[in-house]
This record gives C-alpha cells, structure tokens and sequence, in this order.
C-alpha cells in the first residue's frame, strides 16, 4: 500500500514529460536550461541569472554533465544542437522530485500519524494537479518543494542537536532553491523547543540552515548581484497583476483548491482542524510553517499557482492527520476510506487529464508544420510576442531581442528561447511572402484574434464552442489550465496565420 502513492507519482510524473519538444513551449525552462547547459559546456558554477537563488541551477547543470556522459549527446547552443535531451535532462531533476517529495510525504506522515495517515498524504501530493504539472516542467519549483519535504522527515527523525544539525542544512537547501522555502526553518524551530535541549537544538538547525544556504551562493560568485535580484523580487512583489487580490486571499482560494484538487483540499481543511484541536508537536510545526510561509508568498499580488507548491506537504501530512479523528470501527474506517477516495477522485482525473493533454500536439507546433508546408524558405513570419512564438530566428539572437531580465550575450544561453530555431525563415525580419502569426491570451487558449484579412489557416486547442468554466493561472503564460478542462483537445493558444503586406 505505501509504494501505491509513489508510484501513482512516478506514472504520472513521466507520462508526456517530453511534451512539445523539440519546440519549447513552458516560459523559464529556457532560463534553467540554457544557463545550466553553458555551466557544463564552460565548465562555470555561474548560472548568469541572480534573480533566483543557485542551488537549482547547480542540480540541472548536474543533470546535463549526466547527458553529456551518454554516447552520442553533445551539449551546445540550441541554435545548433536539437535541445530535445537537454530539455528531457532537466525535466526529470523535476520529475524525480515529485516522486522523492511524495516518498518523503509518506514518510513523514507515517511518523506523525501512523501507516494510515501516511499513506493518505501521500496519495494528496502524487495526485495534486499543481504538483503534478510542475513535475513536467525544468524549473526550480518541485526541487524546493522535495527540500521542504526532506526538511519535514528530517525534523520528524531529529531528536538531539545533531538530528537538528542535518535537518537545518536541509531547509538551508531548499531556502537555496528558493527564497521562501526558508519558512521551513520555522517548522524545525517549533519542533526543537518541544523537547529537551532546546536551546542547543534551536542553535544547532538555525546556524547549520544559515551556513548551508550561505555556501551554496559561494561558488556562483557576484554576491551584489544576488542582492540586486533579490531586491527586484522584493519590487516586483509589490506591484499589481491584472486586478488580483493579494497571495494571503488568493492562495488559500484559488491556487491551493485547484492546485492540491477540491476534494485533497477540503481534507486537508479538515486535517487543520483536526491539528488546531489536538495541537501535538507535530500539528503545531505544521501549522506555524503554513502559516510562515503565507506571510512569506502572501503579502504580494504576484501569485503565481508555483509560489503555492512548498506549502502542498504540509497540506497533504495534515490531510493524513485527519486519521486520528475516524473511530477504530472497522465500519467507520472503511466508510472513511471510501469517503478518502472519493474525495481525492477529481484530483486524479485533473491530473491524468492535464497529461493526457500535454501529450497532444501544440496548437503552436501544428502551426510551425503548417508554415513549413506552406511557406518557401526566406519567407518572412510576424510574431507579436515571445509567448506564443513557434519559432525564433536570428532577429531575436542579436541585441534587442531578448528582455533585458534574460539577455546575457553568451551565445550558449541566449540561444535557448520559446518555440524552436529556425534559418529556413525571416522571423521578424523583412522577407516575401510574408505570414502574420496572432494568438490568444496567455494564458487563455481562446477566442482567436481578429485578422484584417481572411485568414490563411487557424488552430484550436478545443473543439466547438470556447472552454467554459477553465482555471487558468492569469499571470503566467502557460496555455493549459489547470482546472476544468471541457472541449480542450489540445494545449497552446488560438493561432491565426494570415498573409501581410
């Protein structure tokens, strides 16, 4: 029964894990990769990117110097080298993430509330729709939730200064993954001033997390510029984003019901009630670290459904915790059981449907085929924006192309952008004939866009009428939902192609 949750994770952690490629379809993973690449190839511990802490570019870059051991892989821009298996590299770091985080889930939660309880956190985390979609994706997200994860079981085992020791270097790890993973700390904290020695303990997990998160910054060097990028996220936080309410409305009501799956969520709803009123040690750490960490993601309206991932294990172990409340009759336990499973159904559903669809092919790349069909070579291709581009060229490789936040002038890194290269045509360049590419959103897959002329060919992602009742994440650029998925057939945006002057 335990391995049932890992491997539920496994499964659906794999399947369409090469989604799109060899065009790029996922906003970031070019930032990771590309960077993580020129790290091997340069044989550099500096990622070029200080906006986010360096730990997760030291792990994909690990994953590439792995790929670049298999016979007949070569490393190199992707303007020469089909980054196909350098996406795939770093997207199984993410994907052996989810796996590991929901492994440690269960045992967290077996520790905390028995087999029962374990095996029921466990099953939320491999089932979550938010959990199991960035589990595709190569981006620092699932590494810092596995390390917040690891930080939970490594409390759990902890019992003298040294447990405590090992558990702060973790949460230093994952607070170097990212930046508000570092709430962890508060879950150690409360559990070393539960028992003996508590000062000892507390100075044991504080100092050791400090140095650990301080070490890994040294090898990458530019200590000002990591300060620097750090205080554009601090800016950034305080900006508005399309209207939203603040992470500390948002998160508990949007992200984390659709993110962790209405049903896991209502468990672990109850399971917070059911810590608040037993307020064991463990409960207690939980709470403060749910708690921590909405202070620490809550107070901006930047709320990307990502931000939400550390908090979904100690969502999912309080969900366990709700074992403790079913009478020991063998009736109850068994209507609870099924009452479990029927909660966590739509959970499930959402996620193997969100694979099931990134599988399908982009409306992006049936666009790309069309104009490789369609337009001789030098033809010039109009696109409007980064997002929905299904190919680059030339024109986005020189000075101006890229957004400042990314350009770095290495010819490794800049050359891994969204779509896929491409010399056969003029991308925003003059040349003849000539195709305009318009899209919907992000992240919204329809309507398409008017055109000033009849269009040349059109793409859906859906088929008849517009998705309704869709949960999209509205500041992030993916164009896939992650809730509510009626008449989708396909991920990518509406794309229109019309001929230009």
């Amino acid at each position: 029964m335990p391995m049932l949750p890992v491997a539920a994770a496994a499964g659906l952690a794999v399947w369409s894990l090469g989604f799109g490629l060899p065009f790029l379809f996922r906003s970031d993973e070019d930032v990771m990769v590309g960077r993580s690449v020129r790290m091997v190839v340069e044989h550099s511990l500096d990622p070029l990117f200080y906006n986010y802490p360096p730990l997760g570019f030291y792990v994909f870059a690990a994953a590439e110097a792995a790929l670049s051991l298999v016979p007949g892989q070569h490393l190199g821009p992707a303007t020469r080298i089909d980054p196909s298996a350098e996406y795939l590299a770093a997207r199984a770091v993410s994907a052996a993430a989810l796996v590991a985080a929901t492994a440690l889930v269960y045992r967290a939660g077996r520790s905390a509330y028995g087999t029962a309880g374990g095996v029921l956190a466990a099953t939320c985390l491999a089932l979550a729709p938010l959990a199991v979609r960035q589990a595709h994706f190569a981006t620092t997200d699932s590494l810092a939730m596995a390390l917040v994860a690891l930080t939970f079981w490594a409390g759990q085992r902890a019992s003298g200064r040294g447990g405590f020791l090992l558990a702060g270097i973790v949460c230093g790890l994952a607070a170097a993954t990212k930046y508000t993973s570092a709430a962890a700390a508060v879950y150690l904290l409360v559990l070393a001033l539960g028992g003996p020695d508590r000062w000892g303990r507390l100075l044991a997990a504080a100092g050791s997390a400090a140095l650990a998160f301080a070490a890994v910054f040294v090898p990458a060097g530019h200590p000002l510029d990591f300060l620097r990028g750090l205080a554009f996220l601090g800016g950034r936080a305080g900006q508005e984003y399309a209207g939203l309410p603040l992470g500390l409305v948002y998160h508990p009501t949007v992200s984390l019901p659709f993110g962790l799956g209405l049903g896991s969520y209502a468990l672990a709803l109850a399971g917070i009630v059911v810590a608040v009123v037993r307020r064991a040690r463990t409960d207690l750490a939980l709470l403060a670290f749910v708690g921590a960490y909405f202070l620490a993601s809550g107070l901006t309206h930047e709320v990307f459904f990502r931000y939400a991932l550390p908090l979904l294990p100690a969502l999912s172990v309080l969900a366990g915790g709700l074992v403790r409340a079913v009478p020991t009759r063998a009736g109850a336990q068994a209507a609870a059981g099924g009452l479990a499973l029927l909660l966590l159904a739509p959970a499930g559903y959402a996620s193997v449907t969100t694979d099931r669809l990134l599988g399908a092919q982009d409306t992006r790349e049936q666009a790309a085929g069309w104009l490789q069909t369609n337009a001789p070579p030098g033809s010039q291709i109009r696109i409007g924006t980064y997002w929905w581009q299904p190919f680059y060229g030339a024109s986005e490789l020189g000075e101006g192309g890229l957004h400042a936040i990314y350009a770095t002038g290495n010819p490794i890194v800049d050359s891994f952008q969204m779509g896929r290269y491409t010399d056969r045509f003029n991308v925003n360049r003059e040349g003849a004939p000539c195709y305009a590419l318009a899209a919907s959103g992000p992240p919204w897959q329809s309507p398409p866009r008017d055109t000033a002329s009849a269009p040349a060919a059109i793409f859906k992602p859906y088929t008849g009428d517009s998705p309704v009742g869709a949960v999209y994440d509205p500041i992030d650029s993916f164009y896939l939902p992650i809730w509510g998925f009626a008449s989708l057939d396909r991920p990518g945006p509406a794309v229109v192609i019309e001929a230009c002057g």
